[in-house]
């Protein structure tokens, strides 16, 4: 790939952090957006700051990554998970539209339910069952206006090093200190790590792909096999799991969050990660950040 300028918004998120670090180390000129400690501070739903950001820099590529994942957050005020999850992609992506950028919209897999373990298709009926899938689901309509534009659909693990833990970090500081946890049975994903993806998301866009893609692990597994694989991954006894069905919080979950592989894979010709090889480079990317 010709080296190239990236704006990647949410750039001190899990996510954002380790496509900064990917895409600077493969040549590229990467700036980073977020509403602190990065190369451009604001809050993405100021739209002239936002703009004026594209303006002076004049991207290539931009990637949006910033999200509120917060299930209970999104109910409470539906408002700001429109301004945050929705709105933002229509600007952007209208921006690119008239000025010929490349724009990447990170989606999600909260689309589906009652299912198990089935890989999802990205022409599968989907379900919004609450206020996040519904905010995130109307940013890919709004993304795709744009034919230059792509939306991935993926569930990404990793490590952020911030003030509240990750699921991987909340999981292996229970395995290593053998806290009682209980994992569930009954709530399946295809998760893949935050490097694998970028590595993979970057093999994809060579050809600037347009539309829908999922990037993933190619197993769907409960989160009881993800966590027991992450033990044996890091040499961690599981004794201390206790295998339960997810709760009853009063929240609405998708449950059923497997995603096919098979359109990605055809597009980079290579086969993605399978759930042992995601807790494997989980494993290597906290040994690089404890050196």
């Amino acid at each position: 790939m010709i080296f190239i300028k990236f704006i990647v918004l949410g750039s001190t998120g899990m996510l954002g952090q380790e496509l900064k670090r990917y895409l600077s180390n493969q040549g590229n000129d990467v700036v980073g957006v977020a509403r602190k400690n990065a190369d451009y501070n604001f809050d993405v739903t100021d739209d002239e700051k936002l703009l004026n950001c594209f303006e002076v820099e004049k991207p290539d590529v931009i990637i949006n990554t910033i999200a509120i994942v917060n299930l209970k957050e999104c109910e409470t005020d539906k408002g700001k998970a429109y301004m945050v999850n929705s709105r933002p992609a229509g600007i952007i992506s209208d921006y690119c539209l008239e000025n010929d950028i490349y724009f990447i919209q990170i989606s999600t897999d909260h689309y589906y339910y009652g299912d198990s373990d089935k890989k999802h298709l990205e022409t599968d009926e989907i379900y919004l069952l609450n206020e996040y899938a519904r905010t995130k689901y109307l940013a890919e309509p709004l993304t795709l206006n744009n034919p230059n534009s792509l939306v991935i659909r993926t569930n990404i693990v990793g490590f952020r090093c911030g003030e509240n833990d990750t699921f991987v970090e909340w999981a292996l500081n229970s395995l290593m200190s053998q806290e009682e946890i209980n994992v569930f049975e009954d709530y399946y994903t295809s998760s893949i790590d935050v490097h694998s993806f970028s590595r993979i998301l970057y093999d994809l866009i060579e050809d600037k792909p347009s539309g829908i893609y999922n990037i993933a692990s190619s197993d769907v597994s409960s989160k009881k096999d993800f966590i027991f694989s992450l033990a044996e991954s890091f040499n961690l006894s599981h004794s201390n799991c206790n295998p339960s069905n997810i709760n009853n919080d009063g929240l609405i979950r998708a449950t059923s969050l497997g995603l096919n592989t098979d359109k990605v894979e055809n597009a980079v010709g290579y086969k993605l990660p399978n759930l042992k090889e995601v807790t494997d480079s989980l494993k290597k990317s906290y040994e690089f950040l404890n050196e």
